[in-house]
């Protein structure tokens, strides 16, 4: 069992949910942010007594500053931080708006790279960032190309990230989910009836012969943030359940 401390941004629903949930079970304290406090009040009540959560926009920089002076606050330093937060809205190329654009940029992309960025002052020498990006960044899907480059975007600071903060002794590995049945689905704009044609096709299809579920992922994220996976730099775990082999 650990007794580290994990700060999991975006952690009311989805993956975050469950990484949070699963490093409780194991013992972290684990700090989850939302944008909503009633979505943010019922995670905090699910996951128990060794989780806080904080309302915190993760497209806005003063939300991030003071994010980091209530963590800083509450626990002193963090072991690690788990950078999930984001949105994902399906729209071709051609419709796509400048304001869906810098939407889904500030959080995917800017709010990620400043959260990590601002969290420098209070992550112990060692531990670990991990990254949540998707497989989008390799494979094609139509509809994607702003939630695409956002990923990538992300993606591509492991490897400088990695070189900079080596004598802070903080690593960056990456966790690359493929299509998982969350609320994200939903939340794009996308209808039942595709979602439900959507996860039908990759569970068919897939050699696991089912969907990833949140729950998948929670395991491989925590083995990312311990203490079991120190050696690692730059890596990147795909959980698609073998859908882009």
């Amino acid at each position: 069992m650990s007794n580290k401390t994990i700060v999991i941004t975006g952690g009311t629903t989805g993956i975050g949910f469950a990484c949070a949930d699963y490093l409780v079970k194991n013992g972290y304290n684990v700090a989850i942010t939302g944008r909503t406090r009633e979505n943010l009040d019922i995670a905090v009540s699910r996951l128990g007594k060794n989780a806080i959560g904080v309302l915190s926009d993760t497209s806005l920089l003063d939300d991030i500053d003071e994010l980091v002076l209530k963590i800083k606050n509450e626990f002193g330093k963090i072991d690690g931080l788990f950078i999930n937060a984001g949105i994902f809205k399906a729209l071709n190329f051609e419709e796509t708006t400048e304001a869906l654009f810098d939407e889904t940029m500030n959080i995917n992309f800017k709010g990620a790279y400043f959260t990590v960025q601002k969290f420098l002052p209070i992550l112990k020498n060692p531990s670990s960032v991990v990254l949540n990006t998707s497989i989008v960044v390799f494979k094609a899907f139509a509809d994607t190309s702003v939630y695409t480059a956002s990923k990538a975007a992300l993606e591509s600071i492991a490897k400088v990230l990695n070189i900079e903060l080596a004598e802070r002794g903080i690593r960056l590995n990456v966790v690359s989910p493929g299509v998982t049945q969350s609320p994200i689905q939903k939340k794009s704009g996308m209808s039942d009836e595709a979602i439900d044609n959507l996860l039908e096709h990759f569970s068919s299809t897939s050699p696991i012969g089912r969907i990833v579920q949140p729950t998948d992922i929670a395991p491989i994220v925590e083995f990312l943030l311990s203490d079991k996976s120190a050696v690692l730099r730059n890596e990147k775990v795909i959980v698609d359940g073998g859908t882009t082999m």
